[in-house]
């Protein structure tokens, strides 16, 4: 389900709120939530929602006999157990065909017989979200970083609480500990309820009005890309730029906004990352809650910085590599996570990463690098990628827009002028939040802005990172 179809807005999130804030006793509440949250992912497939659930119920236990064992060999065979678990379901149903078809392809090279597969794997929804969160419990336990629940429905409403369980953002036990069994337990609160409103409403005019309107010009351009001109190349990666950043930070919006309704709040994922004066300072402002993940969960584990130089680059560079192995089963991901991975080692190695008098040039050149690595995050095979490349480099593509539609064109242009000048020019949503201040003009504005949006509304419009 959506947050911006008709059914989540109209008739699923109506009769959460009412329900939990007027009808369902207190004591009540957290059971509601998590059977609500389970509808929410059952909406899309009901066969899945074992999975989900079994997931967190082995988590809750293998956390529990951590907490309570005292020899420290079994706790680290459990937490390692709990890992693997964990990441053997995420592998299967991620990347099961994606290994097979390139071992496959390999033992063509060789002159051998393929291997027999499984057919269409079906992706569960939301699985490298609430697989991270949920494995970071065990982990974060095994640290020490606090006790494990005695009560199984807590920590089942945590990760399965809904404004974050398809998406994100990447919610740590340590972030929400507490928060929403004791937001059970309070009434409804105006001032929370109307800065969640201020959040949901940018982000859903994020989502329909920037970058589903980017989109609608640029995907039927970049399915054509083999006769494309150079400044169409241009015009669909700096496009897809923006219609990422406005479609994944509006999704986040809505989920930080739907968390505060309920009173809870959750980590900021944005802090205007094409602000960036280097690709360091990217990845400390883009998908925060992951890059922070990455860092904690991953990093870390391999050693951090603590092994000397060499394998401080090793190891970041294999983080980055991982990482964009993440976000989906397809070379270009990973060639994606290799290009940031490299320039992270780059600007560690030469002492890059720092501010200097020419800091509008460095923004310029991260900007400049970041766009090349959506290319290849956005292309779906290495075939188009090259093409794309290609068209974007190559001096005799042409300088005009022979493939963009009439109907979107202007769409488009308007679209991308109104992103760029919000993107460099105007404050991030955590930092309206912080001047937040509730009056009757904003409430106007606002109602005029979902309206908008709502008039904007397309049934075939989902979330990119759904995908992941």
């Amino acid at each position: 389900m959506l947050f911006t179809s008709y059914e989540f807005l109209f008739l699923f999130f109506p009769l959460v709120f009412f329900f939990y804030f007027v009808v369902v006793p207190k004591p009540l509440k957290l059971y509601f939530i998590l059977a609500a949250s389970c509808l929410f992912y059952g909406f899309w497939s009901f066969k899945f929602l074992p999975l989900l659930l079994g997931t967190i119920f082995t988590d809750f236990h293998l956390g529990r006999m951590i907490g309570q064992s005292t020899n420290e060999k079994k706790k680290k065979q459990l937490v390692v157990f709990s890992v693997v678990l964990n990441l053997t379901f995420l592998g299967f149903f991620k990347y099961f065909n994606f290994f097979l078809d390139n071992a496959n392809s390999l033992l063509s090279l060789l002159g051998q017989s393929h291997l027999a597969g499984l057919g269409e794997i079906i992706l569960p929804l939301g699985i490298s979200f609430y697989t991270f969160q949920s494995m970071s419990y065990t982990i974060d336990v095994y640290r020490s970083k606090f006790k494990p629940y005695d009560d199984f429905f807590p920590f089942a409403a945590y990760v399965t609480f809904f404004p974050h369980l398809i998406a994100g953002p990447i919610v740590r036990h340590s972030e929400m500990v507490n928060q929403l069994s004791e937001s059970t337990k309070k009434s409804f609160n105006v001032e929370l309820a109307s800065r969640g409103l201020v959040y949901f409403v940018i982000g859903l005019c994020k989502k329909i009005l920037i970058a589903d309107n980017i989109a609608a010009s640029i995907n039927p351009v970049i399915n054509m890309m083999s006769i494309a001109t150079t400044l169409e190349s241009w015009a669909c990666a700096i496009g897809y730029t923006f219609q990422l950043y406005f479609d994944f930070s509006g999704y986040t919006d809505m989920a930080i906004g739907l968390g505060l309704i309920f009173g809870v709040r959750f980590p900021q994922n944005f802090n205007s990352p094409y602000k960036s004066f280097s690709i360091t300072d990217f990845w400390r402002r883009w998908h925060m809650t992951l890059s922070f993940w990455l860092r904690d969960y991953l990093y870390i584990s391999l050693g951090g910085n603590r092994l000397g130089v060499t394998r401080t680059y090793l190891n970041l560079f294999l983080t980055m590599l991982l990482g964009g192995l993440w976000h989906g089963a397809s070379w270009t991901y990973v060639l994606w996570g290799a290009f940031h991975g490299g320039l992270l080692v780059i600007e560690k190695r030469f002492n890059l990463d720092k501010k200097t008098s020419f800091v509008f040039f460095q923004s310029c050149l991260t900007f400049f690098l970041v766009v090349i690595g959506w290319v290849m995050f956005r292309a779906e095979h290495l075939d188009l990628l090259l093409v794309w490349f290609n068209k974007m480099f190559s001096l005799e593509g042409g300088w005009k827009l022979l493939h963009f539609s009439a109907r979107t064109r202007d769409r488009f242009a308007i679209a991308l002028v109104v992103g760029m000048a919000l993107v460099w020019f105007c404050k991030n949503t955590t930092e309206l939040d912080l001047k937040f201040k509730a009056f009757k003009p904003l409430a106007a504005l606002l109602a005029i802005a979902f309206f908008i949006g709502i008039l904007f509304l397309g049934s075939d419009s989902p979330f990119l990172y759904f995908q992941f």
